[in-house]
């Protein structure tokens, strides 16, 4: 943004005949711009992105706009009273040149927080859908880890359609941190279920998918007290884990989405669907577990070897136990 006003202001002082040198351009613009950038920058993402997510995109524009119009009447403020003149009131403060810097502000702090409103809808892969990355099926090796909410019918029918549907947006926003943190991609979300998926390197680089799951256990943990003063209940995530080969591509024209196609998504669903019958909240398969290698965190025990509807081979599954200081 610093260069492009740079160009913009060395044109303009060029074609009204005044002298101007490029580099003096960028020289007056490039330091303010990279301090204020990166303090702006730095308090919107790491302080206000989080109390600002859930609002729509203009309500978090128009809280910026103003806190932003404080910040450059205080500096206006500040320039003036170093040398003050009738003149400065006017064409300062309260005309043109109040009006030009308020305004790039403004599209810069704008721009940014439409990026990051970005970065929040498409996750981590939302560069390849401007690059076309995907546009051509790809073969590719990832990691699915399929997330299901314990109980959820009888959930559902306790707390009424409403209550349940707050339950699931307060559920999903407190485990999105764990899962980008382990720089998961969120694949889908259907009803009660999220699906989440790493390129094969990433996840399983120390243990990440492993480790997200853990996170996810840690933190609803950490949030019994306030899930049972609302909802009257505890919610539990179970979790089914498998890796292997996939086609990645993007579908549709309108509205694209990118989609996985293979036997790991399908079985990777189903080992998560036999949770319930093992009596444990996740269930990873051996051909992972061999991946993985031996845990840095928790106890990885053997289930057994299980036959999959729709897949010819038995299967083996582990569980990974955590102990209390690691959950927490």
């Amino acid at each position: 943004m610093a260069c492009v006003a740079a160009v913009f202001e060395h044109a303009t002082l060029l074609i009204n005949g005044a002298d101007s040198q490029l580099l003096d351009r960028l020289a007056e613009r490039l330091p303010t711009t990279l301090l204020a950038g990166l303090f702006g920058g730095g308090l919107y993402v790491f302080t206000l992105r989080d109390r600002w997510r859930r609002w729509p995109y203009f309500r978090a524009v128009g809280q910026m706009a103003l806190l932003l119009l404080v910040v450059v009447l205080v500096l206006e403020g500040a320039r003036w009273a170093l040398g003050p003149t009738a003149d400065d009131i006017t064409t300062r403060i309260l005309y043109y040149h109040f009006l030009s810097n308020y305004g790039y502000w403004l599209l810069v702090m704008g721009g940014t927080m439409l990026m990051v409103r970005l970065n929040d809808q498409y996750g981590d892969g939302g560069i390849s859908y401007l690059s076309g990355f995907y546009h051509r099926p790809r073969q590719e090796e990832r990691i699915f880890m399929f997330l299901d909410m314990r109980s959820s019918t009888s959930i559902a029918e306790r707390l009424g359609h409403t209550r349940y549907f707050e339950l699931l947006n307060e559920l999903f926003a407190d485990i999105t941190d764990p899962i980008l943190y382990s720089r998961g991609e969120i694949y889908q979300y259907v009803g009660d279920e999220i699906s989440v998926s790493w390129p094969l390197r990433r996840g399983i680089g120390k243990q990440r998918c492993i480790r997200c799951f853990l996170h996810i256990r840690g933190k609803l943990k950490a949030r019994t007290p306030h899930y049972l003063a609302r909802y009257g209940l505890v919610p539990v995530f179970k979790a089914g884990f498998h890796a292997g080969p996939v086609t990645t591509g993007e579908v549709g024209l309108v509205k694209k989405e990118r989609i996985y196609s293979g036997d790991v998504v399908n079985t990777a669903a189903h080992i998560q669907n036999l949770c319930n019958k093992h009596g444990v909240d996740n269930l990873i398969s051996g051909e992972l577990v061999a991946l993985l290698g031996a845990p840095s965190m928790g106890t990885m025990r053997r289930i057994g070897s299980t036959e999959l509807k729709g897949r010819r081979q038995s299967i083996e599954l582990w569980t990974m136990e955590a102990d209390g200081a690691t959950a927490q």
